[in-house]
């Protein structure tokens, strides 16, 4: 069956909406505004949050206590930062739900396209139920790393999904050594992201007790995280460098993947960059959501040239 151009377009569109989630949760964590919402799903109790202190009670900060915690004193921004996040993690359910019943009447000849667009309906609902989670245990850390890991998880079976409605493609003789090194490439962006997230958690702990007068010794306090994360970061911008030129150097898989490939090299060097401002000046707010946005792009692309790679093992014009 030849998929219509209107269900390619919309998971498109979902896996867009998908890096906006991962951009939204990062903008939350890096403002601060994880309990701009101290309630889930609603926000003080209400649908439409408040924009001002004056339309909650006197005593919202006990009334809306979390673990037995008053809640801090209400910030707008934060609520409407917090509560935009969790629109958008909606406005993905929802196209998620609609993609599964486009494809839901074809399910026995697109199997794999239903099978991956149900997993992600489900692995975007317990995204939602794991933030919630994360709410009602104040901003736990590690509950907030394994949303994120979530969330990767959902990136990988969107692309995949995406990937099935292309044309299938010439297969080509490429040594499992090669493949082996692109799949390892995979592998150890997500070890240096897990290791970033421990860097984050450090840093949010020290910023519980350090005012802006004092965040340049941030990370000087976070320790061995930063400096082991710091030199996994060169020597995995080494490796994908050369694996960029393998990929070169193979002609027949380069004209099959040269996008690919190029944006990989442009992502890692702007990832670098990123990485460079964090530590110059002092880890400044903004630039921490284009860091993990870029670590995300980095490891979608990557997680592209394995399904280009298996590609070739499996499916044949």
């Amino acid at each position: 069956m030849n998929l219509p151009v209107s269900f390619i377009r919309l998971a498109k569109t979902t896996l867009v909406l998908v890096y906006l989630v991962i951009i939204a949760g990062s903008v939350v964590r890096a403002t601060g505004s994880g309990m701009g919402c101290p309630d889930w799903p609603r926000c003080f109790g209400h649908w439409i949050p408040p924009t001002d202190v004056k339309e909650l009670p006197a005593n919202y900060r006990t009334y809306f206590k979390v673990q037995e915690q008053a809640i801090e004193p209400f910030n707008a921004a934060k609520t409407w930062t917090e509560y935009g996040n969790r629109w958008v993690g909606a406005l993905l359910g929802i196209f998620m739900f609609i993609q599964l019943v486009f494809v839901f009447p074809h399910r026995k000849k697109q199997a794999s396209l239903f099978k991956l667009s149900l997993a992600g309906l489900l692995l975007t609902g317990a995204e939602g139920v794991l933030g919630a989670f994360v709410v009602h245990t104040n901003l736990k850390t590690g509950v907030i790393t394994l949303h994120m890991f979530l969330s990767l998880i959902i990136l990988i079976t969107q692309s995949s999904l995406l990937y099935q409605t292309r044309p299938a493609i010439q297969k080509d003789p490429t040594k499992p050594f090669f493949k082996n090194l692109i799949i390892l490439s995979l592998v150890l962006t997500t070890i240096q992201m897990l290791i970033g997230t421990q860097v984050r958690e450090g840093v949010d702990e020290l910023l519980k007790n350090f005012d802006a007068g004092t965040r340049w010794d941030l990370l000087n306090h976070i320790g061995l995280r930063f400096l082991i994360h710091s030199v996994f970061a060169w020597c995995l911008a080494a490796f994908n460098i050369f694996l960029f030129i393998l990929i070169v150097k193979n002609k027949s898989f380069y004209s099959l993947c040269r996008p690919i490939a190029l944006s990989l090299l442009c992502v890692l060097i702007l990832e670098m960059t990123a990485g460079a401002i964090l530590k110059l000046y002092a880890i400044p707010a903004w630039i921490q959501p284009v860091h993990l946005l870029l670590a995300t792009i980095l490891f979608g692309l990557q997680w592209a040239l394995v399904l280009r790679v298996r590609s070739l093992k499996t499916r044949q014009v």
